[in-house]
C-alpha cells in the first residue's frame, strides 16, 4: 500500500520506521501545503496520516472537516500532542487510525497498520464482513464514565429491568416489600457494576441502567441473559423468598442527554420513552427483549438462543428464548 505522511516534523519518520523496514508499503513524506493537491490523485490503495501538532484550533477544525468527507483514500491522524479530546469523534467522522501521545512514541506496527489499512468505513463492506453496522447518529460515549459530562448528548446502552411479581410483594406488608425491593435495587446495582453500568432511574420495583457505549461491543446482553437464567436461585439465596421472584429486562442502544441521577425529570429522549414502552408494554413475564440495535452484538454462541419477536415502534425486536 501506498502510505503518504503529511508533517511539518522533522522526526516523523521515526514513528514508521518499523513500516519502513518491513518494505511491505511505499513511504512518502509530504509537507501539509502539499496535502490537498496531493489526494486529490490518489485512491482506494493508498492510505494518508495528517500530522496535526503544529495546527492552531481554527486551522485543526478545517482540516479534520476536510478530511471527514473524503471516501478514499483512507486516513488517520497523528496527534503527539494530545489536542484531540474526543478520539470517538475522529472515527464516528471517518478516520480510520489515531495515533497519540504514546504510539507517537513507540512508533506503528506492521501488524497494527494492517488492521488500520483492513478497516472499512463504508456501511455495506461492514455487513459483508459479518460485523455490526456502526449507526451515524451514534455519539460514542466510551468505555467508562471519565469523559461523560453532565447536559451533554452521548450515546448510551440502555437496560430496563422491572419485577413482574408485584402483588405477591405487596402481600408481604410494606416493611418487607420494602425490604425486597430495596435488595432487589443493590443486587441490579452489584450485577452491573463491573460492567461500568449505573442505576440512572429508579422506581420501586425497577428502573433504567446506563452503560457508555463504545461501539465495539454490547456486554450486557451476556450479563443479562445470565440474570435470566439466575432467577430461580436468586429469589433464595438474594432475597429470601419461597417463590419464584421474575424480572423482565430490554436492552436497547441510544442518544439522550446525560444528567446525573435524581437530575432526569427535564430529559425528552425517544431512546428513553422507547425503551420504557419496550420493557413495560412489550416485554411479558419473565422476558428479556432486546432491539435491533442490540442484536448486532449477540456474542458468538448465543445467536441461536434469541428468536424474532416482530416489531415495537418501528424497531426489530428479539426475545430470548427462555428456559423451560
Amino acid at each position: 500500500m501506498n502510505v503518504t505522511v503529511f508533517s511539518e516534523s522533522r522526526n516523523i519518520s521515526k514513528c514508521f520506521s518499523a513500516l519502513e523496514k518491513s518494505r511491505e508499503h511505499e513511504l512518502e513524506y509530504r509537507p501539509l501545503s502539499e496535502l490537498r493537491k496531493t489526494v486529490k490523485g490518489m485512491g482506494k490503495g493508498s492510505f494518508i496520516y495528517v500530522d496535526i501538532s503544529g495546527m492552531d484550533e481554527p486551522e485543526r477544525k478545517k482540516t479534520l472537516n476536510y478530511l471527514a468527507k473524503l471516501e478514499e483514500p483512507g486516513y488517520g491522524i497523528i496527534d503527539p500532542k494530545g489536542a484531540v479530546t474526543d478520539m470517538a469523534h475522529l472515527f464516528y467522522s471517518g478516520a480510520r487510525d489515531y495515533i497519540g501521545k504514546e504510539l507517537y512514541r513507540s512508533g506503528i506496527g506492521v501488524k497494527r497498520f494492517a488492521l488500520t489499512a483492513s478497516f472499512r468505513r463504508d456501511p455495506e463492506e461492514v455487513e459483508d464482513a459479518g460485523k455490526p453496522q456502526v449507526k451515524r447518529d451514534y455519539l460514542f460515549s466510551g468505555s467508562d464514565w471519565k469523559g461523560i459530562k453532565s447536559g451533554q448528548e452521548y450515546t448510551f446502552i440502555f437496560m430496563f429491568i422491572e419485577i413482574d411479581n408485584k402483588s405477591e410483594i405487596r402481600k408481604m406488608g410494606q416493611a418487607r416489600a420494602s425490604q425486597v425491593t430495596a435488595e432487589f435495587h443493590d443486587y441490579v446495582a452489584d450485577k452491573v457494576a463491573s460492567l461500568n453500568g449505573k442505576i440512572w432511574m429508579w422506581m420501586d420495583f425497577g428502573g433504567l441502567i446506563l452503560f457508555p457505549f463504545d461501539g465495539k461491543g454490547c456486554d450486557p446482553i451476556l450479563e443479562a441473559f445470565k440474570m435470566v437464567l439466575d432467577s430461580r436461585i436468586a429469589s433464595s439465596e438474594e432475597f429470601g423468598l419461597d417463590f419464584q421472584l421474575t424480572h423482565r429486562i430490554a436492552l436497547h442502544i441510544g442518544n439522550t442527554v446525560y444528567k446525573s441521577r435524581g437530575n432526569t425529570g427535564t430529559i425528552v429522549s425517544d431512546s428513553i420513552n422507547s425503551i420504557f414502552h419496550l420493557g413495560q408494554k412489550f416485554a411479558g413475564k419473565g422476558d428479556f427483549c432486546i432491539t435491533g440495535e442490540v442484536s448486532e452484538f449477540i456474542p458468538r454462541g448465543l445467536e441461536k438462543c434469541f428468536a424474532d419477536a416482530g416489531t415495537f415502534e418501528a424497531r426489530e425486536i428479539k426475545k430470548m428464548i427462555l428456559p423451560v
